[in-house]
């Protein structure tokens, strides 16, 4: 199993020092990956958690030149929001610059008021979601020059360099937790991004999947809460002693994922950290693939 942690690029934590620290101190403990969250205009309503953040891709770009190994991920862009094309080419570019290390998991979102700041229809995000990760699959293929004719997204003779290094470009997934994101992630991804609270509830969601993912590589990434304590959170998924942690995740591993980011609550990044190294140390060495 592989093992990501969720930057502070967001709430009243963060700040250039607090995502650099973070991002070089997983790098230096051995995490696969470190992953930013998205949002460009949530409407006061809907910001309580994410008023304050960091632009998702900016962020990794900068990230890109201050760390050297670990791979760099969002988790999860609202594509539907966003022009595709600029997507792709801002990510193409990453990879590049990245030396070939960028993930992307994508979502359509949640926040009407959002798609109504960015002048976007949300009520068809998901179709438009459909058409907008073949559009990134096509930029992506390796032609110089590309077409593409759909109902919301069309475009003639793009000149696309440079393409991915990682051919095909970046893995990509689907985040959500419904059926529909599943099947969207089985047609037109390389893996799925749910939250699960439970692993009998993620192997229930695989259970009419699995024969449509045969045997092809397909990842099953959770993004989940983690905290060491004795009292933990409703909302934590990933509580208490290491030895609980590793008892659960060994339970989610069975029920089909295979990677999983962490995010580690804490007021003070201290705290943050502490947290990252008694997993790295006491937990993570009994999931390793």
């Amino acid at each position: 199993m592989k093992f990501g942690i969720v930057l502070p690029n967001y709430g009243q934590d963060a700040t250039r020092l607090t995502i650099v620290d973070t991002a070089l101190a997983a790098e230096n403990l051995g995490f696969d990956s470190v992953w930013t969250t998205d949002h460009l205009a949530l409407p006061r309503e809907d910001a309580q958690v994410y008023g304050l953040i960091y632009e998702a891709i900016t962020t990794l770009a900068y990230l890109a030149g201050s760390t050297s190994r670990i791979r760099l991920g969002i988790s999860a862009l609202v594509l539907p929001q966003r022009n595709p094309v600029e997507v792709a080419k801002q990510l193409a570019t990453l990879d590049v610059l990245s030396g070939g290390r960028v993930n992307l998991a994508t979502g359509i979102g949640w926040s009407a008021g959002e798609y109504q700041n960015l002048d976007q229809n949300f009520h068809n995000r998901g179709k438009r979601m459909d058409e907008a990760l073949k559009v990134l699959r096509t930029l992506w293929r390796g032609n110089k020059t590309v077409s593409f004719q759909g109902k919301y997204y069309a475009f003639d003779h793009v000149a696309f360099a440079p393409q991915p290094v990682q051919p095909g470009g970046p893995p990509l997934w689907v985040a959500g937790d419904s059926p529909a994101a599943l099947k969207r992630a089985i047609y037109y991804a390389d893996g799925w991004h749910p939250h699960m609270k439970a692993p009998e509830d993620l192997a229930e969601a695989l259970k009419p999947a699995r024969k449509l993912i045969g045997t092809r590589p397909f990842t099953v990434c959770l993004r989940v809460r983690a905290e060491f304590t004795s009292q933990p959170d409703p909302a934590t998924t990933l509580a208490g002693s290491p030895m609980n942690m590793i008892e659960k995740l060994k339970a989610f591993q069975s029920a089909g994922a295979s990677y999983a980011i962490l995010f580690f609550p804490g007021q003070t990044k201290g705290v943050r950290e502490r947290g990252m190294q008694t997993f790295a140390k006491e937990v993570m060495p009994a999931l390793l693939d």
